[in-house]
Protein backbone atom coordinates (compact mmCIF):
# COMPACT_ATOMS: atom_id res chain seq x y z
CA UNK A 1 0.00 0.00 0.00
CA UNK A 2 0.87 3.58 -0.73
CA UNK A 3 0.20 6.97 0.32
CA UNK A 4 -0.77 9.88 -1.96
CA UNK A 5 2.85 11.43 -1.78
CA UNK A 6 4.72 7.97 -2.47
CA UNK A 7 1.99 7.85 -5.62
CA UNK A 8 3.07 10.88 -6.65
CA UNK A 9 6.63 10.08 -6.22
CA UNK A 10 6.31 6.24 -7.95
CA UNK A 11 4.38 8.04 -11.20
CA UNK A 12 5.71 11.19 -11.80
CA UNK A 13 2.00 12.42 -11.45
CA UNK A 14 1.22 15.52 -8.91
CA UNK A 15 -0.82 14.77 -6.16
CA UNK A 16 -3.68 17.43 -7.05
CA UNK A 17 -3.65 15.46 -10.32
CA UNK A 18 -4.18 12.24 -9.11
CA UNK A 19 -7.35 13.46 -6.49
CA UNK A 20 -8.67 15.25 -9.56
CA UNK A 21 -8.49 11.91 -11.63
CA UNK A 22 -10.18 10.21 -8.76
CA UNK A 23 -12.48 12.60 -8.04
CA UNK A 24 -13.78 13.26 -11.50
CA UNK A 25 -13.55 9.88 -13.31
CA UNK A 26 -13.45 7.92 -10.72
CA UNK A 27 -10.34 5.53 -12.01
CA UNK A 28 -9.16 4.66 -8.54
CA UNK A 29 -10.70 4.08 -5.39
CA UNK A 30 -8.50 3.75 -2.77
CA UNK A 31 -8.80 2.19 0.69
CA UNK A 32 -8.37 4.31 3.63
CA UNK A 33 -6.29 4.23 6.63
CA UNK A 34 -7.63 4.48 10.37
CA UNK A 35 -6.86 7.85 10.24
CA UNK A 36 -8.87 8.32 6.81
CA UNK A 37 -5.46 8.95 4.49
CA UNK A 38 -5.31 7.47 1.13
CA UNK A 39 -4.02 4.06 0.32
CA UNK A 40 -2.99 3.18 -3.12
CA UNK A 41 -2.82 -0.69 -3.94
CA UNK A 42 -0.41 -2.19 -6.35
CA UNK A 43 -3.20 -2.37 -9.06
CA UNK A 44 -3.91 1.81 -8.79
CA UNK A 45 -0.56 2.55 -9.19
CA UNK A 46 -0.38 0.14 -12.16
CA UNK A 47 -3.47 1.94 -13.37
CA UNK A 48 -2.70 5.62 -13.10
CA UNK A 49 0.77 4.80 -14.71
CA UNK A 50 -1.18 3.46 -17.90
CA UNK A 51 -3.42 6.35 -18.48
CA UNK A 52 -0.12 8.67 -18.05
CA UNK A 53 1.52 6.83 -20.71
CA UNK A 54 -1.19 7.06 -23.23
CA UNK A 55 -1.73 10.83 -22.29
CA UNK A 56 2.32 11.41 -22.61
CA UNK A 57 3.25 8.77 -25.70
CA UNK A 58 -0.40 8.86 -27.22
CA UNK A 59 -0.88 12.10 -27.24
CA UNK A 60 -4.68 11.45 -25.49
CA UNK A 61 -6.95 13.05 -23.33
CA UNK A 62 -7.30 11.77 -20.14
CA UNK A 63 -10.98 10.81 -20.48
CA UNK A 64 -9.97 9.05 -23.68
CA UNK A 65 -6.96 7.20 -21.73
CA UNK A 66 -9.67 6.33 -19.01
CA UNK A 67 -12.00 5.01 -22.13
CA UNK A 68 -9.32 3.00 -23.87
CA UNK A 69 -7.91 1.45 -20.65
CA UNK A 70 -11.59 0.20 -20.00
CA UNK A 71 -12.06 -0.90 -23.37
CA UNK A 72 -8.76 -3.02 -23.22
CA UNK A 73 -9.78 -4.53 -19.79
CA UNK A 74 -13.20 -5.74 -20.95
CA UNK A 75 -11.53 -7.31 -23.67
CA UNK A 76 -9.03 -9.22 -21.39
CA UNK A 77 -11.93 -10.13 -19.45
CA UNK A 78 -14.81 -10.84 -21.83
CA UNK A 79 -14.41 -14.67 -21.40
CA UNK A 80 -14.88 -14.45 -17.82
CA UNK A 81 -17.65 -11.45 -17.64
CA UNK A 82 -19.80 -13.75 -20.19
CA UNK A 83 -19.55 -16.80 -18.60
CA UNK A 84 -22.53 -18.37 -16.86
CA UNK A 85 -23.10 -17.98 -13.42
CA UNK A 86 -20.29 -19.63 -11.13
CA UNK A 87 -17.84 -20.26 -13.70
CA UNK A 88 -16.05 -16.73 -13.62
CA UNK A 89 -14.73 -17.63 -9.73
CA UNK A 90 -14.14 -21.07 -11.53
CA UNK A 91 -12.11 -19.23 -14.15
CA UNK A 92 -10.16 -16.99 -11.38
CA UNK A 93 -9.34 -19.82 -9.29
CA UNK A 94 -7.68 -21.66 -12.17
CA UNK A 95 -6.02 -18.75 -13.39
CA UNK A 96 -4.34 -17.83 -10.12
CA UNK A 97 -3.73 -21.45 -9.11
CA UNK A 98 -1.58 -21.95 -12.47
CA UNK A 99 0.43 -18.71 -11.98
CA UNK A 100 1.12 -20.25 -8.11
CA UNK A 101 2.14 -23.42 -9.89
CA UNK A 102 5.38 -21.88 -11.74
CA UNK A 103 6.10 -19.45 -8.93
CA UNK A 104 4.75 -16.31 -11.07
CA UNK A 105 4.53 -14.06 -8.05
CA UNK A 106 3.94 -11.20 -10.51
CA UNK A 107 1.36 -12.47 -12.29
CA UNK A 108 -0.44 -14.19 -9.24
CA UNK A 109 -0.73 -10.65 -7.64
CA UNK A 110 -2.31 -9.20 -10.84
CA UNK A 111 -4.70 -11.92 -11.18
CA UNK A 112 -5.80 -11.04 -7.52
CA UNK A 113 -5.41 -7.32 -8.33
CA UNK A 114 -8.30 -8.43 -10.95
CA UNK A 115 -10.17 -10.48 -8.35
CA UNK A 116 -10.73 -7.52 -6.20
CA UNK A 117 -11.81 -5.17 -9.21
CA UNK A 118 -14.41 -7.27 -10.61
CA UNK A 119 -15.93 -8.55 -6.99
CA UNK A 120 -16.32 -7.53 -3.58
CA UNK A 121 -13.15 -7.69 -1.51
CA UNK A 122 -15.39 -10.49 1.14
CA UNK A 123 -16.10 -12.94 -1.99
CA UNK A 124 -12.42 -12.65 -3.25
CA UNK A 125 -11.56 -14.15 0.31
CA UNK A 126 -14.46 -16.58 0.52
CA UNK A 127 -15.02 -17.96 -3.30
CA UNK A 128 -11.10 -17.33 -5.03
CA UNK A 129 -8.57 -17.22 -2.46
CA UNK A 130 -9.91 -19.98 -0.30
CA UNK A 131 -10.54 -22.43 -2.62
CA UNK A 132 -7.17 -21.62 -4.39
CA UNK A 133 -5.72 -22.44 -1.02
CA UNK A 134 -7.82 -25.58 -0.83
CA UNK A 135 -6.49 -26.72 -4.19
CA UNK A 136 -2.87 -25.88 -3.10
CA UNK A 137 -3.10 -27.98 -0.29
CA UNK A 138 -4.34 -30.99 -1.80
CA UNK A 139 -2.19 -30.68 -4.76
CA UNK A 140 1.10 -30.71 -1.50
CA UNK A 141 -0.77 -34.27 -0.21
CA UNK A 142 -0.58 -35.83 -3.41
CA UNK A 143 2.66 -34.90 -4.46
CA UNK A 144 1.92 -32.34 -7.33
CA UNK A 145 3.53 -29.83 -5.52
CA UNK A 146 6.50 -29.30 -3.63
CA UNK A 147 6.88 -27.96 -0.57
CA UNK A 148 8.39 -24.86 -1.93
CA UNK A 149 5.79 -24.62 -3.91
CA UNK A 150 3.53 -24.61 -1.34
CA UNK A 151 4.91 -22.62 0.86
CA UNK A 152 5.09 -19.96 -2.14
CA UNK A 153 1.41 -20.13 -2.40
CA UNK A 154 0.31 -19.83 0.91
CA UNK A 155 2.28 -16.95 2.00
CA UNK A 156 1.70 -14.60 -1.18
CA UNK A 157 -2.29 -15.30 -0.38
CA UNK A 158 -1.99 -15.00 3.43
CA UNK A 159 0.26 -11.13 2.92
CA UNK A 160 -3.03 -10.03 0.56
CA UNK A 161 -5.28 -11.37 3.24
CA UNK A 162 -3.24 -8.97 5.90
CA UNK A 163 -3.26 -5.90 3.73
CA UNK A 164 -6.98 -5.96 4.51
CA UNK A 165 -6.63 -6.76 7.91
CA UNK A 166 -4.34 -4.05 8.82
CA UNK A 167 -5.76 -1.38 6.88
CA UNK A 168 -9.37 -1.80 7.90
CA UNK A 169 -11.01 0.93 9.92
CA UNK A 170 -11.52 0.14 13.99
CA UNK A 171 -14.39 1.30 16.13
CA UNK A 172 -12.50 1.79 19.18
CA UNK A 173 -15.94 1.15 21.68
CA UNK A 174 -15.55 -2.35 20.12
CA UNK A 175 -14.10 -5.17 22.38
CA UNK A 176 -10.23 -6.19 21.84
CA UNK A 177 -10.47 -9.65 19.85
CA UNK A 178 -7.20 -12.43 20.01
CA UNK A 179 -7.30 -14.61 17.18
CA UNK A 180 -4.28 -17.64 17.12
CA UNK A 181 -4.13 -21.29 15.91
CA UNK A 182 -2.66 -23.43 19.27
CA UNK A 183 0.88 -24.78 19.15
CA UNK A 184 1.57 -27.20 15.76
CA UNK A 185 -1.52 -25.68 14.04
CA UNK A 186 -0.12 -24.60 10.85
CA UNK A 187 -3.75 -23.94 8.52
CA UNK A 188 -4.55 -20.59 9.48
CA UNK A 189 -6.99 -19.43 6.32
CA UNK A 190 -10.04 -20.12 8.70
CA UNK A 191 -9.31 -17.81 11.40
CA UNK A 192 -8.14 -15.48 8.85
CA UNK A 193 -11.18 -15.17 7.10
CA UNK A 194 -13.02 -14.64 10.69
CA UNK A 195 -10.69 -11.98 11.71
CA UNK A 196 -11.23 -10.27 8.51
CA UNK A 197 -15.13 -10.81 9.15
CA UNK A 198 -14.47 -8.87 12.88
CA UNK A 199 -12.36 -6.09 11.18
CA UNK A 200 -15.08 -5.23 8.83
CA UNK A 201 -17.11 -4.89 11.61
CA UNK A 202 -14.80 -2.75 13.24
CA UNK A 203 -12.85 -4.80 16.07
CA UNK A 204 -9.71 -4.39 16.58
CA UNK A 205 -7.95 -8.15 15.83
CA UNK A 206 -4.62 -8.75 17.48
CA UNK A 207 -3.52 -11.77 15.09
CA UNK A 208 -0.91 -13.89 16.47
CA UNK A 209 -1.92 -16.75 13.64
CA UNK A 210 -0.37 -20.00 13.93
CA UNK A 211 1.86 -22.56 16.23
CA UNK A 212 1.02 -19.94 19.59
CA UNK A 213 1.41 -21.73 22.98
CA UNK A 214 -2.02 -22.48 24.63
CA UNK A 215 -0.20 -22.18 28.13
CA UNK A 216 0.17 -18.61 27.76
CA UNK A 217 -3.17 -18.02 26.60
CA UNK A 218 -4.66 -16.50 30.05
CA UNK A 219 -1.18 -13.57 30.36
CA UNK A 220 -2.04 -12.98 26.53
CA UNK A 221 -5.49 -11.91 26.92
CA UNK A 222 -4.66 -10.01 30.54
CA UNK A 223 -2.02 -8.28 28.84
CA UNK A 224 -3.81 -7.26 25.49
CA UNK A 225 -7.42 -7.09 27.67
CA UNK A 226 -8.94 -9.26 25.48
CA UNK A 227 -12.68 -9.18 25.07
CA UNK A 228 -12.55 -12.10 23.04
CA UNK A 229 -10.66 -15.33 21.45
CA UNK A 230 -11.04 -16.50 18.72
CA UNK A 231 -9.01 -20.40 17.78
CA UNK A 232 -9.09 -22.60 14.79
CA UNK A 233 -7.89 -25.73 14.54
CA UNK A 234 -7.80 -28.55 12.15
CA UNK A 235 -5.95 -31.09 13.91
CA UNK A 236 -8.22 -32.90 16.28
CA UNK A 237 -4.67 -34.34 18.39
CA UNK A 238 -4.73 -30.44 20.02
CA UNK A 239 -8.38 -30.48 21.02
CA UNK A 240 -7.04 -31.20 24.33
CA UNK A 241 -4.88 -28.45 25.07
CA UNK A 242 -6.97 -25.99 24.29
CA UNK A 243 -9.68 -27.46 26.42
CA UNK A 244 -8.22 -27.12 29.23
CA UNK A 245 -6.68 -23.63 28.02
CA UNK A 246 -10.01 -22.24 27.96
CA UNK A 247 -11.45 -24.21 31.14
CA UNK A 248 -8.68 -22.28 33.13
CA UNK A 249 -9.38 -18.82 31.26
CA UNK A 250 -12.98 -19.27 31.88
CA UNK A 251 -12.16 -19.76 36.00
CA UNK A 252 -10.21 -16.69 35.83
CA UNK A 253 -12.02 -14.34 33.57
CA UNK A 254 -15.50 -15.35 33.16
CA UNK A 255 -16.50 -12.49 30.80
CA UNK A 256 -14.56 -13.19 27.98
CA UNK A 257 -16.20 -14.60 24.74
CA UNK A 258 -14.83 -17.44 23.08
CA UNK A 259 -15.00 -18.61 19.44
CA UNK A 260 -13.48 -21.49 18.01
CA UNK A 261 -13.76 -23.49 14.51
CA UNK A 262 -11.66 -25.71 12.21
CA UNK A 263 -12.02 -29.18 10.59
CA UNK A 264 -10.89 -30.58 14.18
CA UNK A 265 -14.58 -30.27 15.35
CA UNK A 266 -16.13 -32.55 12.49
CA UNK A 267 -18.48 -34.99 13.70
CA UNK A 268 -16.88 -34.58 17.10
CA UNK A 269 -17.87 -34.90 21.09
CA UNK A 270 -15.95 -32.01 22.96
CA UNK A 271 -15.93 -29.46 25.76
CA UNK A 272 -15.43 -26.49 23.48
CA UNK A 273 -19.00 -27.60 21.47
CA UNK A 274 -20.73 -24.57 23.37
CA UNK A 275 -18.18 -21.88 21.12
CA UNK A 276 -17.82 -23.64 18.19
CA UNK A 277 -19.12 -22.39 14.71
CA UNK A 278 -18.95 -23.32 11.40
CA UNK A 279 -17.62 -21.25 8.57
CA UNK A 280 -20.68 -19.79 7.30
CA UNK A 281 -21.00 -16.40 7.54
CA UNK A 282 -24.89 -16.62 8.10
CA UNK A 283 -23.55 -18.33 11.42
CA UNK A 284 -21.04 -15.55 11.93
CA UNK A 285 -23.63 -12.73 11.78
CA UNK A 286 -25.97 -14.44 14.05
CA UNK A 287 -23.06 -14.93 17.14
CA UNK A 288 -21.75 -11.81 16.33
CA UNK A 289 -25.54 -10.05 16.92
CA UNK A 290 -26.08 -12.38 19.70
CA UNK A 291 -22.39 -11.16 21.65
CA UNK A 292 -24.61 -7.65 21.71
CA UNK A 293 -21.21 -6.02 20.97
CA UNK A 294 -21.91 -3.03 19.47
CA UNK A 295 -23.39 -1.94 23.03
CA UNK A 296 -19.87 -3.42 24.80
CA UNK A 297 -17.79 -1.41 26.35
CA UNK A 298 -13.94 -1.45 25.10
CA UNK A 299 -12.79 -1.69 28.55
CA UNK A 300 -12.84 -5.30 30.11
CA UNK A 301 -12.78 -6.12 33.53
CA UNK A 302 -10.62 -8.78 34.91
CA UNK A 303 -10.89 -11.11 38.08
Amino acid sequence: MYSIKKASQLLGIPTVTIRAWENRYNIVSPVRSAGGHRLYRDADIEKLRKIKVQIEHNGLKVSEAIARLDQDAADVNQDMLAAPPGAPYATMIDRLFAYLAIMKPEQANETIDLAFSLYHYEDVFHYILTPVLNRVGEAWRSGEFMVAQEHFASQLIMQRCSQFLRLLPTRPHLPKVLALCPEGEHHQMGLMLFSLFLRNKGMQVIYLGPDTPMRELSRLISLIQASVVAVSITNPALLKEVEDAFELCRSEMPSVTFAVGGAAFDNRETRLADYVLSNSKADWETWYRNGNFENTSAEHSFI
